[in-house]
Formats: structure tokens, C-alpha cells, sequence
């Protein structure tokens, strides 16, 4: 499994569930369960390196504004709805977090007033799918393998050099968020 493998099976899925996130679930289980134990377990450990990469304080205040909120599981969630959008998206929200306005604002019609930029779920699709493969449901044996299939440090070179940071931001809940992220602060109809 390679990052470029990994990226076809999210854009698979993002093409076969036209915006339903319950779909989108369904297809990557799909998408999943044609490999192998071991692609599986690298499929898995491509999307951590990924989330874990796209920490920034920057994209976290982004979440914020978007979400009405978002607390260190929330960001998470955020950080995974974000690689279920794709390679295109995901790289250029993280390198310019204020894109979310213009990249979403074509489903501008889906986001309603419950509408949260999280996936949660994604996080542990390829979980459930090792324990429909293997017959062991123990969560302990998942983390084992991850661990036994952990990425090498090229591998994780291939992943970091796409993506590229913002700026550094100091923020807290008391921040003019709309100021720093015009593109979604106009998207969600709220002023500077």
C-alpha cells in the first residue's frame, strides 16, 4: 500500500457516495475488504500519519469557526471529515484553512444549521474491517498489527513532504475567527 493507493480509495469513495456520509462508510468498508490484512493495516496507518500531520493550531481555530466549536475530538473528527474529501482538498485546507469556504461552499445547500464538519466513523472503518477478516474483534489485536506494520520512516517522508502547514496562530475561544477566516465566516453568513 502507497499514499497514491490510499488516495484512490478515498476518491472512490468520495465519488460513489455523492456527499452521504453513511454511504461514504459503506463504500470504504467496501473498498477495504478487497485487500489484503497487511494492505489494511498500512491503509490504516497512512490515514493516521495524514491526520496526525494536519495538527495545526491554525486549522483547529478553521474547525472552530466552522463547527460552531470544536474540542480536541471534535478536531479530530474535523481532521478526518477533511481526509475523506480527498487528497486535493485535504492538502490545500491544511496549507490555507480559510479554503474551506470556497471548497464547501458548493454543497453550500447540504449545511444546515446541524451540520458539522466531522467524521468520526472513518477513524475506524478499517478496525471493523480487520475484525471481520480475521475473526478477532479484540481492538488490542488491530493495534498490535499497526504496530508490527508500522510505517518506515521513508514512508512517512513520501507523506509528510505533501503537506504543508499554515502560518502559526495564536487563538483562543475569544478570538475574532471571522476576521482570520473570511472565506468561512462568509459562508456561514457571520460579519468580521
Amino acid at each position: 500500500m502507497h499514499k497514491q493507493k490510499f488516495w484512490k480509495i478515498i476518491h472512490t469513495c468520495v465519488k460513489r457516495s455523492k456527499g452521504d456520509i453513511e454511504l461514504y462508510e459503506e463504500q470504504l468498508e467496501k473498498q477495504l475488504n478487497k485487500l489484503t490484512i497487511d494492505n489494511l493495516i498500512k491503509w490504516q496507518l497512512i490515514f493516521d500519519e495524514y491526520h496526525e500531520l494536519s495538527k495545526s493550531e491554525r486549522l483547529w481555530a478553521a474547525a472552530y469557526l466552522l463547527n460552531d466549536g470544536a474540542s480536541d475530538d471534535g478536531f479530530d473528527y474535523f481532521r478526518a471529515w477533511l481526509i475523506s474529501h480527498g487528497e486535493d482538498i485535504f492538502l490545500k485546507v491544511v496549507a490555507d484553512p480559510d479554503m474551506l469556504g470556497t471548497l464547501i461552499s458548493a454543497d453550500i445547500e447540504t449545511l444546515d444549521e446541524d451540520f458539522l464538519g466531522e467524521f468520526e466513523e472513518i477513524m475506524y472503518v478499517a478496525s471493523y474491517v480487520y475484525a471481520e477478516k480475521t475473526g478477532d474483534d479484540d481492538d488490542e489485536q488491530f493495534f498490535n498489527a499497526c504496530e508490527q506494520f508500522a510505517l518506515t520512516d521513508h514512508e512517512k517522508k513520501e507523506i509528510s513532504q505533501d503537506v504543508k502547514l499554515p502560518e502559526a496562530l495564536d487563538w483562543d475561544e475569544d478570538s475574532n475567527l471571522a476576521l482570520i477566516f473570511p472565506q468561512i465566516a462568509a459562508l456561514k453568513g457571520e460579519d468580521a
